[in-house]
């Protein structure tokens, strides 16, 4: 049971966090420095989902990027996790500094209990928390810009904590939230560590514990991951070829990073050769020098199972495409829909965490209070010295400045543009809800990068961004695309042809002329009143086809159909009509339903459950550290 003592001593250690994100959690102006993700990816989408919350409703649809793609399917839009409401009164440059700060916090207190319940003393359990915390594994993703990462992350000793505790309930509830949190493949990682330890331990209990748990997660987070994977299996990351399915694989040069963590380069100060994102993805397992140095005596004088499996499973999984087993993993199964074998990495530092650990208690316990607290100061210090370098305030407004003319100019309105792919942030059209059909996203639809390429003549599109340079193409005619937007002059540009966002074809789709008006209401609904001519065929609109996508005419529905290989059509009868789409993501009432009862039974039950856990599962000595 956690005392005053720990509390004190843990506020204590909060300092650290505090001073090493200042002054951006205390300045709305400030954003914490990063190598572009935050500002090019996560600020568009977090305002699009912030915006239609504060509005009322629930986004499901983005039609800003990528000429439309689902938005709540895409687990890094983080619509169902409770941080995000972090956004809905604060401007959204510090909610996400008081994102990452949060969860730094929410990580560090979870790693204290867990050493606390391994029968680490209080400076132990300090010292682990800050190996952890504060390790570059860690902070480089508030440098990558990515905060879903560092949630993920923050729930990885929550996550052992409640195993360890023999909290089924409690497991549950954290793995879900896990994934709610934005980036599952860690949630991934952690349980197949903790799937590890159950094997170290030979117990089918953890096994079972482990497995209900994760069904209940599974119910509780429905309305994320049934949409996600459904959203996976239409988009592009099905059909990528190895070589990005096995980016940003380590090979044994990347070991020499957990002695000196710029050994191999640092992008901070230009001795890096590769891209940024290399290095922050597979050069952060570095717990500083009295941190290894206690990791590697646990490792040599006893052998821990548990520490060295999570190294040497972490180690073989990272290798990706250096791996021949994991090359033909992710030829036969859905393995390479996770893309970045660095991540297992994830397992190499809790291994050497918890290595640590052990070493930490035997010298804690025998030290006299003063040593003790030295030792744990100079761990801080150590490791936050190395984080200051990357953790840096900077205006966040020269990245965030609008462009009022293209504001008013496309807005809010319903017609397409394309932007020129030299342009650094193709996403920022959501900031004013402008329809790009270029984007930059993590995975998009598979049929666009068909599309877009039928449209150049040529492949137009990689594993994140596209690369669409033309406006007057039959593909983007029939996508709705008015205008071209240039980086240079940074003036939109119209195009030479008329190309409404929807408009009636024939048979053999060629362009049928007649009275039509398209609004686009919300995102997720589209109106449309004209008058169907005899010689056409259907009702063409400039979006992607997606399941979901309903039509409504009269209170009755019309099949919303395929249309030119990306497009969605519908078949209006002859005449005058008034047309309604309305796009709901599959199943989404079950899966709502399914969820909500899931979290109501789950807070029902945590509030009766009194029981204690399954004997001689959960003694301290059965820590972590002493296995």
């Amino acid at each position: 049971m956690i005392t005053r003592r720990d509390l004190y001593l843990f506020s204590l250690w909060c300092v650290a966090p505090l001073a090493l994100l200042l002054p951006a959690w205390v300045d709305p102006g400030k954003a914490l420095y990063n190598f572009g993700d935050l500002y090019t990816y996560h600020y568009p989408m977090r305002h699009l989902v912030v915006g239609a919350l504060q509005s009322g409703r629930l986004p499901f649809w983005n039609p800003y990027i990528f000429a439309g793609l689902p938005l709540s399917a895409n687990s890094q839009a983080v619509v169902f996790y409770p941080a995000t409401l972090l956004a809905y009164h604060w401007p959204l440059t510090l909610a996400f500094s008081w994102d990452y700060l949060f969860h730094l916090l929410w990580g560090g207190l979870g790693f204290y209990l867990l050493g606390r319940k391994s029968a680490l003393g209080r400076g132990a359990a300090v010292f682990v928390t800050t190996l952890y915390c504060l390790s570059p594994f860690v902070i480089y993703r508030i440098t990558e810009g990515i905060p879903t990462l560092l949630a993920a992350l923050a729930w990885v000793p929550w996550a052992w904590l409640a195993l360890l505790s023999g909290n089924r309930l409690l497991l549950a509830g954290v793995l879900a939230l896990q994934f709610l949190s934005g980036h599952p493949q860690f949630m991934v990682i952690n349980a197949l560590g903790m799937s590890a330890w159950a094997l170290v331990r030979r117990s089918p209990a953890l096994m079972g514990r482990l497995a209900l748990a994760g069904l209940g997660a599974a119910a509780m987070a429905a309305v994320q991951w049934v949409p996600t994977m459904e959203f996976l299996g239409r988009s592009v990351r099905k059909e990528l070829p190895l070589s990005f399915t096995t980016a940003y694989s380590v090979g044994p040069a990347i070991l020499k990073t957990w002695f000196s963590h710029n050994a191999l380069g640092n992008p901070m100060t230009g001795t890096w050769r590769d891209v940024a994102s290399v290095f922050f993805e597979t050069c952060g397992v570095h717990v500083g020098p009295i941190g290894l140095f206690f990791a590697l005596v646990w490792l040599v004088a006893r052998r821990p199972p548990l520490a060295l499996v999570l190294l040497g499973l972490g180690f073989f999984l990272a290798l990706g495409g250096n791996n021949p087993l994991y090359v033909l993993a992710v030829k036969h199964t859905s393995v390479g829909y996770l893309r970045t074998p660095a991540r297992y990495l994830l397992l190499c530092l809790l291994g050497l965490v918890f290595a640590a650990g052990g070493t930490a208690r035997e010298v804690f316990a025998f030290l006299p209070r003063r040593w003790g607290v030295v030792l744990a100061a100079t761990a801080v210090l150590g490791l936050a010295q190395i984080d200051h370098m990357y953790l840096k305030s900077q205006d966040a407004r020269p990245f965030l400045a609008a462009n009022l003319g293209f504001a008013r100019a496309v807005g809010g309105k319903p017609v397409r543009f394309v932007s020129d792919p030299n342009l650094a942030n193709p996403n920022k059209a959501m900031l004013y809800r402008a329809m790009n059909v270029n984007g930059y996203e993590a995975f998009y639809l598979a049929d666009f990068a068909r599309f877009g390429a039928r449209s150049e003549g040529r492949p137009a599109a990689d594993a994140s961004r596209s690369y669409l340079t033309r406006s007057d193409t039959p593909e983007m005619c029939r996508a709705g695309v008015g205008y071209y937007f240039g980086a240079r002059a940074g003036e939109l540009v119209p195009s030479p042809r008329d190309c409404p966002l929807a408009h009636y074809a024939e048979a053999g789709g060629g362009r049928v002329a007649g009275p039509l008006k398209t609004a686009v209401a919300r995102p997720e609904r589209w109106e449309l009143v004209g008058t169907m001519p005899g010689a056409a065929d259907r009702l063409v609109l400039g979006q992607a086809f997606y399941p979901g996508w309903r039509a409504y005419l009269g209170g009755r529905e019309l099949e919303v159909e395929r249309w030119d290989g990306f497009l969605q059509a519908v078949r209006v009868p002859p005449g005058e009509f008034e047309l309604s789409l309305v796009f709901r993501p599959s199943w989404w009432p079950l899966l709502a339903l399914l969820a909500a009862a899931a979290w109501a039974a789950w807070l029902a039950a945590m509030v009766l459950s009194h029981s204690p856990p399954p004997a001689g599962e959960t003694s301290s000595r059965g820590g972590l550290v002493v296995v």
